[in-house]
């Protein structure tokens, strides 16, 4: 007759196996054949023509909460009891950007790294150049992100660099790099320092986070003979005292 302590060992026993074949059955069964039936165990995130699997697999449209996010393709694992972790790569047509999950679940989002890119094109229309064209994207390398569903972002450190900044019209000017360096201050301050190298334009300025808001406050400053950036940067924000522009702008997220 088996002892209390064998028949508890053997229950752990086939506990274990369950995990292990339940664990394999996710990695292997197609995501497509469930994922309408427990889409509200997903949420806030949300997919629509997933492929492949919920371990490894890829989705044409995902978004996170209210965010539109593109395309997307993930590999997961456990990250708690409560959440997971893993790799996500999001895409479209202005950005390529990869997260490195460090725990996602319904309340938060903890990431312990992002990088890839932005292009340009995508954040024009919100700084309102209509004198002149500009190019660009804007590189990320991201080492800590905690957004909560309530909040909004909590923590934000790591650089955002503006690299290959031109002038493209009405003529062709190359504006050197522009960086954003942004530290959490406080669970409810991140500052993003923003400095420039450039031969032909001054950037400077700080960009802030708040609970579910943001402000930015940007001086751009040509330098002297740089004549058609000075006429590309009119309309730009409101004129700056000693010359230049000053940009201005706060908003909610």
């Amino acid at each position: 007759m088996k002892s209390a302590s064998d028949r508890i060992m053997g229950l752990l026993k086939w506990l274990l196996i369950l995990a292990f074949v339940a664990v394999l059955l996710l990695a292997v069964v197609p995501l497509r054949w469930y994922y309408p039936y427990a889409e509200d165990h997903f949420k806030p995130v949300v997919l629509r023509d997933v492929s492949g699997s919920l371990i490894k697999g890829s989705a044409q449209q995902l978004r996170y909460d209210l965010i539109p996010l593109g395309q997307a393709e993930w590999l997961l694992y456990p990250g708690s009891l409560k959440g997971i972790g893993g790799r996500i790569r999001v895409n479209a047509e202005h950005y390529d950007l990869t997260f490195q999950l460090r725990e996602v679940n319904q309340n938060q989002a903890r990431i312990k790294n992002i990088s890839g890119y932005l292009d340009w094109d995508s954040i024009q229309p919100y700084i309102q150049f209509s004198e002149g064209r500009f190019d660009g994207y804007w590189q990320f390398d991201i080492q800590n992100m905690v957004y909560d569903k309530q909040t909004g972002i909590e923590r934000l450190d790591g650089r955002v660099t503006l690299k290959d900044f031109t002038l493209s019209a009405p003529t062709q000017l190359p504006l050197g790099e522009v960086y954003i360096d942004l530290e959490t201050q406080n669970e409810s301050m991140i500052v993003g320092t923003i400095s420039s190298r450039s031969d032909r334009l001054n950037v400077s300025g700080a960009f802030y986070i708040q609970p579910n808001r943001w402000q930015l406050n940007v001086d751009l400053i040509p330098k002297a003979g740089n004549y058609q950036l000075n006429a590309a940067l009119r309309g730009v924000g409101d004129p700056r005292p000693g010359g230049g522009r000053r940009l201005n702008r706060a908003g909610f997220y």
